[in-house]
């Protein structure tokens, strides 16, 4: 199998070398920004002793994607607002955090111990960081550019123990080196400053880097770093403005966990059931996780395809695999939890006026691919809902998916693909 980013010579002009791999913040960062808050542990007084960010993660999570040629999930802040990142419950956040920890547990990753605590300046044993960092680092960094691969920075900046946490980690994967003059341009993917490109730079005789984005750093070191297969649950996301239509077949994201609204051939069996066809929050994507928009009960099949939807309107979801269309009832418990039961019923386009859902954009307007939306059911005015709550039996083991008769966060969904 051929190299996907094979190694090729920088581009040189006199004293001037550079050359940058094809990583684009913009389509391979992630587009919400580092504001992750980690609870550690709580003392007996009841204070919390958190840390802030997962950029160690969110780097390594970025080289994970583009080394294995798949697309980073298109998730903007404002669909987690207020927290501006997906919650702890969503499996990104801890697929984040997981790389965070395994960030750390590298045999580089001590240097943001040892470097803190040593002197910027050459002392009788040591070069100290500044010399550390341009002649050591910044070559590994120009090599490993030259052979088509980014690598993780460990920035640091801290200058006692206790200040460690005010390090940082980023991908660099570009350079711009005068030889001449010792001027040193690095091209860097910063997860606190989204979807755009971050210059560290340092003169000939500058000890420090200063960086684009306002921050000033005492070195930097590459660290180690090992790939792992990421997630992906779609290549075919909707573009931030995108407008939604009846007849579009979609697939639908639960915003505060990232499961993928699903049904299947299974039917509900838990007591007080109506003995409908399943419909739950999958960890995953099949085919199981399509549907067609349609226009509200009444119409028939391919009537009114192509109207673009926004706030109030009124729609069915049906699924395509079986036919069925969304559908919830009053009487009828969920299976886990014992909100409303959300099934899917009839077949062909047979069905009644418990198919439709109200729309719901967040801050009104049309649905466009980057919205998040609230589907209501018109008839008993229950919110689709789900949550980390599941059954091995009654939901397949998978996420249950209810109708909620309150408003919180597990009401929000978001389009994970549209065809």
């Amino acid at each position: 199998m051929s190299d996907p980013f094979p190694p090729a010579p920088p581009a040189t002009s006199g004293s001037r070398s550079h050359r940058a791999v094809d990583f684009d913040p913009a389509v391979h960062g992630f587009l919400f920004p580092n504001a992750f808050v980690d609870e550690l542990l709580t003392l007996p007084n009841g204070t919390t002793i958190t840390t802030s960010g997962r950029c160690g993660g969110m780097s390594y999570a970025a080289l994970d994607y583009f080394l294995s040629g798949r697309p980073v999930p298109r998730w903007a802040a404002d669909l987690y607002a207020p927290l501006r990142v997906p919650p702890d419950e969503h499996w990104l956040a801890r697929y984040l955090q997981e790389r965070q920890v395994q960030s750390f547990f590298t045999g580089s990753a001590t240097k943001f111990v040892t470097w803190t605590l040593h002197s910027d300046d050459e002392t009788w044993v040591f070069k100290g960081v500044s010399r550390w960092t341009k002649e050591e680092e910044v070559p590994r960094v120009v090599a490993s550019v030259d052979a088509g691969r980014p690598v993780v920075l460990g920035l640091v900046v801290a200058r006692s123990l206790g200040k460690v946490g005010d390090n940082h980690q980023v991908v660099a994967y570009g350079y711009d080196v005068d030889r001449e003059s010792g001027r040193t341009v690095l091209r860097v993917y910063d997860p606190n400053t989204p979807g755009r490109e971050v210059l560290l730079e340092s003169d000939g005789d500058q000890r420090d880097w200063t960086a684009s984005n306002g921050r000033r750093w005492r070195g930097f070191f590459v660290q180690d770093y090992t790939p792992k297969a990421p997630r992906v649950l779609t290549r075919h996301a909707p573009s931030r403005d995108q407008q939604v239509r009846t007849g579009d077949v979609v697939k639908l994201s639960h915003v505060w966990t990232g499961r993928t609204l699903h049904s299947h051939g299974l039917a509900y069996t838990h007591p007080g059931t109506s003995g409908q066809q399943q419909v739950t929050a999958f960890d995953g994507s099949d085919d199981n996780d399509l549907w067609r928009l349609a226009a509200p009960h009444g119409n028939a099949v391919g009537v009114g395809d192509g109207h673009a939807l926004r706030h109030g309107d009124v729609l069915r979801l049906r699924h395509v695999e079986t036919s069925r269309h969304l559908h919830s009832h009053r009487g009828f418990p969920s299976p886990v939890t014992g909100q409303q039961e959300v099934t899917t019923f009839g077949r062909g386009g047979a069905g009644d006026t418990n198919d439709d859902w109200r729309v719901e954009v967040d801050g009104g307007g049309r649905w466009r691919g980057g919205s998040r939306v609230r589907l209501v059911h018109v008839a008993t005015g229950v919110a689709l809902h789900s949550h980390r709550a599941s059954d091995p039996q009654l939901t397949a083991g998978q996420q249950e998916v209810t109708g909620f008769a309150g408003r919180d966060g597990n009401d929000w969904w978001s389009l994970l693909e549209v065809r």
